[in-house]
């Protein structure tokens, strides 16, 4: 604190060297006298709001204040414009993450708001300073006196010049309440840069599983599209040998039909999800990226830390929470400010000017003309108290004292939304592991049921009926395995988005291939 305020004293009198002798000799030792008594505004790192903020759209901000004070480095060096999409190359989960935090405006939205908070801090530290404004006009004149027997009439210009110093020197508290202020909304807006960038990569997760999904169903259904074409097939070739009846035939192309139905029906699911991915990456949908495949994302196996656990966790790191926080520190600052405008201010101005008569001619009596400076300078120490105005600023203190509890509030209402949530994605992922074993054990037990009612139609002893109805318990087996994965997947982003994870650590599984593969 005492470098911070010798570094403000050396600043202050750099500027004050530079004013003319007059101004210097009478504001430089009332500066040396009062500069001591000057209330920093903040921490050291706040001389450098525009370091405290993100350096770019794509960079998650961490607080480093308690250890290097140094940033973290950008995940490209490459500029959205420079960012080319590679349409041979397979992408995963983290590299669609990575070119979502590039491409989407959204993280370049929040990441403007961080610097303008960053400006707004730097704007109420400039109260600590004095303000040091140059004057000068000038004018031709001609005046006229009225003497006895005509009028005394003078003519010429004038040009007056001067600098004038204005200098807050204490105010009880007002301008560190508001660098204070300032200094929590810049860390709510990079807490809030930082829940954009867990928000943009859950919705990357989601929509990346979804579109799978949907692939994988189509597989499925052109799978189960195969089986139908196959087993209509099989009954056209009994009914030619006399071994099946042509309704049999009948139910037959009537599954088959079916079958065709889904099948399309799932490659327009492909073009729905595909255009919310695209949305989410913040492409255009005429993109089409090669991505790896459902089946080769790795699943958790269960989870390892209690629900209480993960909670506790969500509370010490959610950045929506720590915005919120700091949103909550911001309108103390505020109240301070507004039971410090009771008090008075003491202030430090002064001028120093020039004022220049040329030319000056007087008729009558003669035709002589002069020329005059004169040297103007002021210096002077204010105070100045509001004692009445119409209980104004009572009214701002209460203002701002309900502003403070409604933070409060907000802050809880928050506290027990994030604890529901993380309830509610542990109790989905905890149950979207038991259905999928359930799922694997289904569609094992449908395969074989079809392939052994398949093997017994084929020798006469199962109706096309049975056949066809192993054959739906197999299409729906598909489609329950397909889904149980998915919703797996998305349990667990949801769990992760939920706790507030700052780091692919942070997943709450026993899988380090499954951690790997979300942001």
């Amino acid at each position: 604190m005492q470098k911070l305020r010798r570094s403000k004293r050396d600043n202050l009198l750099t500027l004050l060297s530079c004013l003319p002798l007059g101004v210097s000799r009478l504001v430089i030792p009332a500066a040396l006298a009062l500069t001591a008594c000057m209330s920093p505004p903040g921490l050291a790192q706040l001389d450098e709001p525009y370091a405290a903020a993100p350096t770019d759209h794509a960079v998650y901000w961490h607080d480093y204040q308690a250890t290097t004070g140094k940033q973290q480095p950008p995940i490209s060096i490459h500029s959205r414009e420079e960012s080319q999409i590679d349409t041979k190359l397979t992408y995963d989960l983290p590299a669609l993450v990575d070119l979502a935090l590039h491409a989407n405006p959204e993280t370049r939205i929040s990441w403007e708001e961080a610097k303008a908070a960053a400006a707004r801090l730097e704007r109420n530290r400039s109260a600590w300073y004095p303000t040091l404004t140059a004057m000068a006009f000038g004018q031709y004149f001609k005046t006229s006196f009225p003497i006895p027997g005509g009028a005394l009439v003078s003519t010429g210009y004038s040009s007056f010049g001067s600098l004038d110093l204005a200098w807050t020197l204490f105010d009880f508290g007002r301008r560190e309440a508001l660098v204070d202020a300032g200094a929590q909304r810049l860390s709510a807006a990079n807490f809030a840069f930082n829940r954009k960038h867990q928000e943009i990569a859950y919705r990357v997760a989601t929509s990346f599983f979804a579109y799978q999904a949907a692939l994988a169903k189509v597989t499925a259904a052109q799978q189960t599209f195969e089986s139908a074409r196959a087993g209509s097939a099989s009954v056209q070739a009994k009914l030619d040998k006399g071994f099946a009846t042509r309704p049999d035939l009948l139910l037959a192309i009537q599954e088959q039909a079916k079958a065709s139905y889904d099948l399309q029906d799932a490659r327009s699911s492909v073009s729905q999800t595909h255009a919310d991915l695209t949305s989410n990456l913040g492409i255009s949908p005429s993109y089409s990226l090669q991505l790896i495949d459902l089946s080769q994302l790795p699943l958790p196996a269960g989870l390892v830390q209690s629900v209480e656990k993960i909670v506790d966790q969500a509370l010490e790191q959610r950045p929506d929470l720590m915005a919120r926080l700091a949103e909550l520190r911001a309108r103390e600052a505020e109240v301070k400010k507004a039971r410090a405008e009771f008090w008075p201010k003491f202030s430090l101005g002064g001028s120093l000017g020039n004022q220049h008569w040329g030319n000056v001619r007087t008729n009558p009596p003669g035709n002589e003309s002069y020329s005059a400076s004169n040297g103007v300078g002021t210096a002077m120490l204010t105070m100045e108290w509001t004692l009445f105005d119409g209980f104004e600023r009572s009214n701002a203190v209460h203002e701002a004292e309900a502003r403070k509890e409604v933070s409060k509030a907000q802050l809880e209402a928050l506290r027990l939304e994030i604890m529901r949530d993380i309830w509610k994605a542990y109790a989905d992922t905890k149950t979207a592991l038991e259905k999928r074993e359930f799922a694997l054990a289904l569609l094992k037990a449908a395969e074989e049921s079809y392939a052994a009612t398949q093997e017994s139609y084929t020798h006469g002893f199962s109706t096309v009926i049975e056949l066809l109805s192993a054959q739906k318990d197999l299409a729906r087996a598909r489609y329950t395995e397909i889904d149980s994965r998915s919703t797996l997947l998305r349990s667990a982003a949801t769990l992760v988005y939920a706790s507030g994870g700052q780091s692919r650590g942070d997943l709450n599984t026993d899988s380090e291939a499954f951690v790997r593969s979300l942001p």
